[in-house]
């Protein structure tokens, strides 16, 4: 691949609960752009579980998923699922990003993550005929190591969402339900535990974009893409080079996912609506509210979100990511 460009990779990194399923999918919307969901599951337990694409189809039966994983896989022993996602544990834990910068050329985990993974979103464009790649892991670790991919384009994308509503979201509970897009139970997290580490979540992500640089890196708020999507995703798409729209539905707010992998279980309905929801405004106490603007006020007022409670009636369930 060293005699091809660079294929261009739109990273969405930050915390979960923060709509950036619903921002791949709107992306992937774009005739030059493959919405391929939370890439880093695949080889983590996607494939080996057989989990839904967003096709509604298990991914060893999807025919994009299915012909992917057989070119990349081909040649390659039995261990070779195995042996790439103790790479993958390896490089891109939050903490991973030093040796990233470091570039050791003999660190054998290094070695295996970039080939593999270069060639994996090879792969993925040349069977989608899609020239840029949508990951929205959101891991920063995992975009320290794609940044440090010469084969690679990265183009990161920051997504923040006021972390009350995040906070809100991940403490209530689901059940497990597979046809759903749930592959397993997600129990409720406590607020001080979502506190912290949506600051050092974001932190770190913010860290990637300063070494990006604005030419190559944006923030987006959540809330600023659910009140103007086609704003938002103009932004995007030009940052990357595509400023013809390309978009059939760019004035709109009806997306259609297509082939996302893991990521929000919402990626399984036939069609979704781009809304807002602010329902932890109306449902979320004060006094949680006010516990978490203490906790993450150098964020929270840094990306300009108000620190004081919020209490509001009267608003409708919409969905979020």
């Amino acid at each position: 691949m060293d005699d091809q460009a660079p294929i261009k990779v739109i990273y969405i990194a930050g915390y979960g609960r923060s709509g950036s399923t619903l921002l791949d999918i709107a992306l992937g919307q774009h005739r030059a752009v493959l919405g391929a969901g939370e890439v880093t599951a695949l080889a983590r337990h996607v494939w080996d579980n057989d989990e839904y694409c967003a096709c509604r189809a298990t991914v060893r039966s999807c025919h994009l998923w299915k012909e992917v994983v057989e070119h990349w896989r081909a040649g390659e022993d039995s261990k070779f699922m195995p042996q790439f996602r103790m790479a993958q544990e390896r490089i891109e834990g939050i903490l991973s990003w030093r040796r990233m910068l470091r570039a050791a050329r003999d660190d054998t985990n290094q070695v295996y993550f970039c080939d593999q993974t270069t060639r994996l979103f090879g792969i993925l464009s040349a069977v989608s005929k899609r020239p840029i790649i949508v990951d929205s892991s959101k891991l920063p670790g995992r975009a320290f190591a794609l940044a440090a991919l010469p084969s690679i384009e990265l183009y990161v994308i920051h997504l923040v969402r006021d972390g009350r509503g995040v906070a809100w979201s991940m403490m209530k509970p689901f059940k497990r339900q597979v046809e759903k897009g749930l592959q397993k139970e997600l129990k409720p997290k406590p607020l001080i535990y979502t506190a912290l580490r949506w600051t050092i979540v974001n932190l770190a992500a913010q860290l990637v974009c300063w070494k990006l640089g604005p030419r190559r890196s944006m923030r987006v708020r959540y809330e600023d893409f659910v009140e103007n999507p086609a704003k938002i995703l103009e932004r995007i798409l030009a940052m990357v080079g595509q400023k013809s729209p390309g978009v059939a539905c760019l004035d709109a707010r009806t997306i259609f996912p297509h082939h996302q992998v893991a990521g929000s279980r919402h990626r399984m309905q036939e069609v979704l609506t781009v809304e807002r929801d602010e329902r932890w405004q109306c449902e979320m106490p004060r006094s949680r509210q006010l516990v978490f603007s203490i906790v993450c006020a150098p964020l929270m007022l840094w990306y300009g979100y108000m620190l004081r409670p919020i209490k509001r009636s009267g608003l409708r369930e919409v969905l979020v990511s």
